[in-house]
């Protein structure tokens, strides 16, 4: 009997070591990937296809990697390889494995046999040089100091301020900025602490939302006191949970009417639940353990400070005043769009949603483009 409870024992001892090693390692992730502003990635990725022919209106890609299934998916793609950029469009022809698509170069045109990624910013550069579309070039004061904006000039006294998602950059504004310019709407399109040219957070981290928001109203004040007389705020991902942070805490909320959150990140906690399901464990094929998930966030809220209760926006869902536009892929790989069907069924009176079948994570416009301008434009012409 004492040989068994002594294994027994043994066995227990082995398993929370097993159970403690995982949630330190998934709390780790947590940190360096998720919140740590400053974590390098390493070199730029051109991993999705190679170049088996081109020319100034078609070229023709050779599966390698294509994880995110972009290649042979329809839609318009931003082209990207290494000293160039273009976009992708219809699939032209199919021959074998091999796809052929429209193709417009903007930072020239790649040669035969280099590697190439598809990505979610069809439209590269400046407002100017990638739609066309007069701006300025503005600094918005934040509490932690000078951030830069585009400013487009229109002739309604609604202006829309664009929030990004985390680590992306104000190009993710240039696919819906066409809609909102044709309608007349100034705009603003920010960035934020942490942001490339932006001031940098004091503890160098991410908070999905909880202190962004401090910048989305820096840029609401900013619209008020130039002649705004309303303001639209639309956010993608993290910008949509830095919209909804806000709505919610701002006191300049109610100068806000609309929103249009695309894809957003409402809860970081649910999300990092999610990125363990389609993980698999280290060095392994086998899928990461559910556990996973609460172990590392109960790790990382002792070692990093994260709260994860107030992470989870829903819970003041109901003190958001602002009408809302929802749109999320139900393909989506980062952020449940489960969250979003749940919030559109809680508030039918006010959240209209507009869900992309197929679209992993704020592909919409990507995969779609006509259904995602139509349901923008619907959703902001009645505004003034």
């Amino acid at each position: 009997m004492r040989r068994l409870l002594a294994a027994g024992s043994a066995a227990a001892l082995v398993v929370l070591a097993l159970l403690a090693a995982l949630g330190w390692h998934v709390s780790g992730r947590i940190h360096r990937e998720a919140l740590l502003a400053s974590y390098d990635r390493g070199p730029e990725q051109y991993d999705d296809a190679l170049v088996a022919a081109v020319d100034s209106t078609s070229i023709t890609l050779a599966p390698i990697r294509d994880e995110r299934g972009r290649l042979a998916r329809e839609g318009a793609w931003g082209l990207f390889w290494d000293g160039g950029s273009g976009r992708v469009g219809a699939i032209l022809r199919r021959d074998g494995t091999r796809i052929v698509r429209a193709f417009t170069p903007f930072d020239g045109i790649p040669a035969k046999g280099d590697s190439v990624d598809l990505r979610l910013e069809a439209y590269q550069g400046d407002p100017l040089r990638a739609r066309g579309i007069p701006f300025r070039e503005v600094a918005i004061e934040t509490e932690l100091g000078p951030a830069p904006a585009w400013k487009i000039a229109g002739t309604r006294s609604t202006w829309v301020v664009f929030v990004h998602g985390k680590g992306a950059s104000r190009r993710q504004a240039l696919r819906a900025l066409g809609v909102v310019h044709s309608l007349g709407f100034p705009a603003l399109v920010i960035t934020y602490r942490n942001d490339s040219g932006a001031p940098a957070s004091p503890d160098g981290r991410y908070h999905y939302g909880l202190t962004e928001w401090r910048d989305a109203e820096s840029a609401v004040r900013y619209a008020l006191a130039n002649g705004a007389e309303d303001v639209v705020l639309m956010g993608t991902s993290m910008g949509g949970g830095i919209v909804a942070a806000f709505l919610e805490n701002s006191p300049l909320a109610p100068s806000v009417s609309r929103a249009v959150l695309d894809s957003p990140m409402l809860d970081f906690g649910e999300t990092v639940d999610w990125g363990v399901k389609h993980a698999t464990v280290p060095g392994t094929k086998f899928p990461m353990p559910a556990i996973a998930g609460i172990l590392g966030k109960q790790f990382a809220a002792w070692r990093y400070g994260v709260d994860w209760k107030a992470l989870d926006l829903r819970r003041r869902a109901a003190s958001i005043r602002a009408r809302l536009l929802l749109f999320h892929g139900d393909a989506d790989e980062i952020v449940p769009f489960a969250t979003s069907r749940a919030l559109a069924a809680r508030f039918p009176d006010r959240v209209t949603f507009v869900p992309f079948p197929g679209a992993n994570h704020a592909e919409g416009w990507n995969v779609d483009s006509l259904r995602f301008n139509e349901s923008l434009r619907a959703f902001l012409e009645p505004v003034r």
